[in-house]
């Protein structure tokens, strides 16, 4: 069985670890890219839009940040975004039927023909600006707020580099917690089949330089992921 590794935050980590080791994979969860949060309370004034560009962007908010309860609407790029929304202070979070990226979303704020009004955009330092240029080209009333940043952890980056001496399954769902592997050296990125989100609007990787590389379209049903990389497995 070959090794699996996730590289990337992931909500349902438990869940689809079960599933593997009842497999007989051995399932390592090994973040390469840590997340500090640096603004706990970034939602300073009233908006009608609150726009969450990553679930890390609203993870630790603290629940008492009370002006997001007269937002009229929030969107989120994606389920995580939508989940965390929820589950954190019960509100209501619009995502895209598909492509769940900055892209996807844009389509999503156009689709609903909604006026955005005075937006706070929610995001995370380095994050991709196509949100932030959307927002300009519209001439919209908005802030930005990054609430954390990603801080590269060596030590689970040198162990997942070791891990692909021999041929292993990677999953992560962002170009930043795969980038630092590409470009580690030790790494030998022949020996490993990726697991990656289906982002349509980013190339991450190129096909010839890896043993493979899996689409994911719903990162939350882990019974499909499962079975993909149990496929993989032979």
């Amino acid at each position: 069985m070959l090794d699996v590794i996730l590289v990337s935050n992931f909500s349902m980590k438990d869940e689809l670890s079960e599933l593997l080791n009842n497999s007989g994979f051995d399932f390592h969860d090994c973040l390469i890219q840590d997340i500090q949060h640096i603004e706990r309370y970034p939602i300073d004034d009233e908006y009608k839009t609150i726009i969450i560009q990553s679930a890390n962007a609203i993870k630790k908010i603290d629940s008492s940040n009370n002006h997001i309860y007269n937002t009229e609407r929030v969107y989120g790029i994606g389920p995580n975004c939508k989940n965390w929304a929820e589950k954190k202070f019960g509100i209501k979070c619009l995502i895209p039927d598909e492509e769940y990226s900055s892209v996807g979303l844009i389509k999503k704020i156009e689709s609903d023909m909604y006026s955005l009004g005075k937006t706070l955009l929610l995001k995370g330092i380095g994050g991709k600006e196509t949100i932030i240029n959307y927002l300009k080209e519209k001439d919209m009333k908005f802030n930005v707020c990054d609430v954390y940043e990603r801080v590269l952890n060596l030590d689970n980056l040198a162990k997942v580099a070791e891990m692909t001496s021999k041929e292993c399954i990677i999953i992560a769902f962002s170009k930043s917690s795969i980038e630092p592997l590409i470009n580690e050296k030790k790494a030998d990125l022949k020996k490993i089949h990726f697991f990656i989100l289906d982002k349509s609007d980013e190339q991450i990787l190129n096909r010839n330089d890896v043993a493979s590389i899996t689409m994911i379209d719903d990162i939350y049903d882990i019974k499909s992921l499962a079975n993909k990389i149990r496929e993989i497995n032979g």
